[in-house]
């Protein structure tokens, strides 16, 4: 798994995945850049925020199939599937709700403006080049729903290839399970692109506790993104289309069965922008514009018809930063970023809501580099908004780097918010009431912890404190939606540990304590107070060979208190294994062996909705052209 503050943890796991471990060791000590930290890229060790970073090659030769599955081993995280793969999948972070993190997709918000959370249950990782999540509040960069943290994904480019790459996969496994994708990219000059397309569908298994039919899903994914380099000039553009259909059984006390429900989502966004760099990278500027087109159609007979969305979302931005040098202190490098943006959205069903939405934003961020080892940062925001009242938001962070001892400490705070989503502003369905004067939520979040490298670095620790408050929290109360009063506080322990014993073992592990509370001191649904996870990794003597072993674990909880269930119900808690073993078979093809739920454990992630058992897969991956 990925280890909490990257360094020599995770973001070193795919160069130990390929080559001894004195090179790796090597490798990790280059220095690794974090893109989404802060409003500039940055070295991990000046990052002061809980940032993990994983890898997409990484995540593949673990056969870790999609984003879900790789984030489920991340510090702080906990994923919450409605049943089998293909159906509604939601991340929290540090307790949170799924509409409290903020996912970007090249750049690109990606939440659904029906309920403001994303959609994991058809992210393959396969078009996937990295991701990062940071943890704690980061709307003071990002504005609404970043309150919690934020998952930046970045797509593969073909951008510095020195000839074509070409990678295929084909896989069979159990249920009639398949999956195949293809991804092309390369560059010519100054010109570079990639796509890829990726298919994957089942016939699936009875979702609910009693009746007989199979839930199954089909996706289908393409991802595209080109540009150029002319001089200090880039220009890029990435597309992402997935049209998706599911079928599900509704979420009640006493399921349905049968109930032959079903989900068709498309979703289309887009985004292009140029970047010009000045008087050798002192001055640098962006512009930018992207878009998100989403459709739903709920299929739902138990409840009598169908319920439809359809939601457009128009976003320009720019972006201006200068670097300076001070020597107040024996030297400082500045870094000021001034951030300018707007946003349209749009948002309909087929009960007579139509509503739309503006936004603007304004934002900067100070960053010092000091001499010793010591990064500062402060963010400011300023958001305005049409429908609701407008926010200002703020983080500060802190990193210092003691070089003798290898420990780096580091500290974030910062104040979050969450804005209302449309259906509870302006309609959901009949016997709904709408409240048009909700207030965003906010909370004050801060987190503090330190990184230690032991024996030359082939054992990296990490503990981090986080806490959090929060205020205004929207919930459903007698059939319409209400801004709660008093707090409701969040608070835990994030440690992960890293361990390279020999140059054919990796192990790492972590473990998360959240304790997430209403305002009323209940508990908060669908968080475990305890979740682990641990990885083992082992390759043969010629390398050819590999074998990982992947546990998660996580602690029971309780579910209920939504519209379709009244009251609580218990939810105990389980452990999966998962586990692959690959071969080399030339230096451009590998097959494999996959399992999920190795044990055929007996679980449920969300209450009435049983997650899948075990299941097998068979798969070949082809790779010709290299760097």
């Amino acid at each position: 798994m990925a280890q909490s503050r990257t360094r020599t943890t995770s973001l070193a796991l795919i160069s130990l995945l390929t080559l001894p471990v004195h090179a790796a060791l090597a490798q990790a000590e280059l220095p690794e850049i974090v893109i989404s930290a802060h409003q500039i890229p940055l070295e991990v060790g000046k990052v002061g925020s809980s940032v993990t970073v994983l890898r997409g090659e990484e995540l593949r030769a673990r056969g870790l199939a999609t984003a879900a599955d790789a984030l489920r081993y991340v510090p702080g995280v906990t994923v919450q599937a409605s049943g089998n793969g293909g159906t509604f999948t939601q991340v929290r972070i540090r307790g949170s709700e799924g509409n409290e993190v903020q996912v970007l997709i090249d750049g690109v918000p990606a939440a659904r403006l029906d309920a403001g959370d994303f959609d994991w249950a058809d992210f393959i990782t396969d078009d996937i080049d990295r991701i990062e999540v940071v943890r704690g509040p980061q709307s003071g960069l990002y504005g609404a729903n970043a309150h919690a943290g934020v998952i930046s994904i970045i797509t593969k480019s073909g951008r510095g290839l020195a000839r074509p790459e070409v990678t295929g996969r084909i896989e069979g496994g159990t249920r009639d399970s398949h999956r195949e994708s293809l991804s092309v990219r390369g560059a010519a000059g100054p010109l570079y692109g990639a796509f890829t397309v990726q298919n994957r569908e089942t016939r699936g298994y009875n979702i609910a506790r009693t009746g007989s039919e199979r839930d199954g899903n089909r996706a289908l994914i393409l991802t595209g993104k080109g540009g150029f380099d002319a001089g200090n000039l880039n220009v890029e553009a990435s597309v992402r289309h997935v049209d998706r259909i599911v079928q599900f059984d509704p979420e009640l006390t006493i399921p349905i069965p049968d109930a032959f429900a079903r989900d068709r989502f498309r979703s289309t966004q887009g985004r292009v922008a140029a970047t010009h760099a000045a008087f050798d990278g002192r001055f640098v500027q962006r512009i930018g514009a992207s878009w998100l087109d989403q459709y739903y159609n709920d299929l739902i007979p138990a409840f009598g018809g169908a319920f439809m969305t359809q939601s457009e979302s128009l976003n320009a931005d720019y972006k201006g930063t200068v670097k300076f040098d001070t020597r107040a202190f024996g030297g400082e490098l500045h870094s000021l970023t001034v951030v300018l943006d707007q946003t349209r959205e749009h948002y309909r069903n087929n009960f007579g809501a139509d509503a739309r939405r503006t936004r603007h934003g304004v934002a900067g961020e100070h960053i010092i580099e000091f001499a010793g080892g010591l990064t500062l940062s402060g963010a400011l925001r300023h958001d305005l908004n049409d429908a609701f009242e407008d926010v200002t938001t703020w983080r500060v962070t802190a990193a210092q780097t003691i070089a003798p001892t290898a420990t780096t400490l580091h500290a974030s705070a910062g104040k979050g918010v969450t804005n209302p989503n449309f259906p509870d502003q302006f309609g959901f369905f009949p016997g709904f009431t709408p409240n048009p004067n909700l207030l965003p939520e906010s909370s004050v979040g801060w987190d503090a912890g330190f990184e230690q490298r032991w024996l030359g670095g082939s054992v990296v620790t990490d503990v981090t404190y986080f806490s959090a408050d929060f205020r205004n929290k929207i919930e459903l109360m007698g059939g319409t939606v209400v801004n709660l009063s008093g707090v409701s506080p969040r608070r835990g322990v994030e440690v992960a540990v890293k361990i390279v014993p020999h140059d054919s073992i990796i192990l790492d592990a972590s473990y998360t304590y959240t304790d997430s509370k209403l305002s009323n001191g209940m508990t908060a649904i669908r968080r475990p107070r305890h979740s682990a996870s641990a990885n083992a990794t082992i390759f043969s003597a010629d390398r050819r060979g590999r074998a990982a072993v992947g546990v998660v674990y996580n602690g029971s909880r309780q579910d209920g208190d939504t519209f379709f269930i009244p009251g609580r119900v218990d939810l105990p808690g389980y452990t999966i294994v998962n586990a692959m073993l690959s071969y080399d078979l030339t230096p451009h093809a590998t097959a494999y062996l996959r399992a999920e739920n190795v044990f055929d454990a007996q679980y449920e992630e969300i209450f009435s909705y049983r997650a899948p058992g075990f299941t097998a897969y068979a798969g070949l991956t082809v790779k010709l052209g290299d760097k």
